[in-house]
């Protein structure tokens, strides 16, 4: 019977899982010998792996190959043994200069343009989670005529969202006309959400513009088909699928079918990661047999949060194969959640968005 965890044993877990990662071929108890200096024997190694097997940590997938790690091992060495790779000058530069440079001040093409280049560091799958539009509360407004009988609202939210709706009018009003609306909706409707814009709210609205209903009403109908309009869009951006598939893993037919599925179903594969008290952490690492899903067994979800004041409203979702260089990839996460939260705080802070 094998004894519990020792300090060898992880030693020589983390040896494993390491050398695995790199090289993607079972390990064997020469191979640590030779890599890792030890300080054992090879024979002290293979009765150690073989401890680490009836354990659960390790698989062997043949009698005569070397070991590779379990779903448990991998757990153990992302949980207490994995040290982070510091990224090189050129990498954090990379990251920094990208997201910098990102002009759009709308949240979700920041978003999508983060997935973007999450996706070229790391040769992962990426799926962010956009705002919800539905549970921010509206901080601005602005009305501007951009052409006869024609006015384009902006509505900012403050989770980051902006929308945009181009109305149709009858006439085109006076910029007093228009700015006094402005003001009103703004004064109005400031700190509301959808849900909160109520017949009560419309109709004390109409009162303070009596003479102006048409005009007001067709503005204030824009802004909810807006709104809810999207809400009720797709709630992720997806990138870098055919990268995952290019891992020597996917190239089971099967195994890749089951991947692109659950790509085309992100709330069912997303549900459990985004709820509850695992928000709280930085970074959360769930390997696939810890979902509920059959089909995610071989997948390994990273998952992080991004913030607009100090408040989250959305996740960041990287997906690959069990064996991947965790180290490496946590590290390129929390330098772009860093850089991130600057742009969309500095964006928010300029201009609402």
């Amino acid at each position: 019977m094998a004894t519990s965890m020792d300090r060898r044993k992880m030693e020589i877990l983390k040896a494993i899982v390491v050398d695995y990662i790199t090289t993607g071929e079972p390990v064997g108890s020469r191979t640590l010998e030779k890599k890792y200096q030890l300080g054992v024997s090879s024979a002290t190694i293979r009765n150690e792996m073989a401890d680490l097997e009836e354990l659960g940590y390790l698989d062997q997938l043949h009698s005569s190959s070397g070991r590779i790690p379990s779903a448990k091992g991998y757990r153990m060495y992302i949980d207490r043994l994995m040290t982070l790779d510091a990224l090189t000058v050129e990498e954090a530069e990379f990251i920094r200069d990208k997201i910098v440079t990102m002009a759009a001040t709308e949240i979700d093409k920041i978003m999508k343009q983060t997935a973007m280049m999450l996706s070229e560091l790391t040769n992962l799958a990426v799926v962010t989670r956009k705002p919800n539009i539905s549970q921010a509360h509206l901080k601005a407004i602005q009305l501007m005529i951009v052409e006869k009988n024609t006015v384009l609202a902006v509505i900012m939210a403050d989770n980051g969202t902006i929308t945009h709706k181009v109305i149709k009018l009858n006439d085109t009003p006076s910029p007093e006309v228009l700015l006094n609306i402005c003001n009103l909706l703004n004064l109005k409707l400031k700190g509301m959400n959808i849900e909160d814009i109520n017949l009560h709210i419309v109709n004390s609205l109409k009162n303070d513009l009596e003479g102006y209903d048409e005009l007001f009403l067709s503005i204030l109908s824009a802004i909810y088909e807006s709104l809810t309009e999207e809400a009720s869009e797709d709630k992720y951006f997806v990138d870098g699928t055919a990268k995952v598939l290019n891992y020597p893993e996917f190239a089971d037919l099967n195994k890749m079918k089951d991947f692109l599925n659950l790509l085309d179903q992100p709330d069912l594969l997303f549900h459990d990661l985004e709820k509850g008290e695992r928000q709280d952490h930085d970074v959360i690492i769930t390997i696939g047999d810890e979902l509920t899903l059959p089909e995610a067994k071989d997948l390994t979800i990273i998952t992080t949060q991004y913030k607009v004041n100090d408040e989250s409203v959305g996740t960041i979702n990287l997906i690959g194969p069990r064996r991947l260089d965790y180290s490496k990839v946590v590290s390129i996460i929390n330098n772009v959640k860093k850089e991130l939260g600057k742009k969309l705080n500095e964006e928010d802070g300029n201009d609402g968005g």
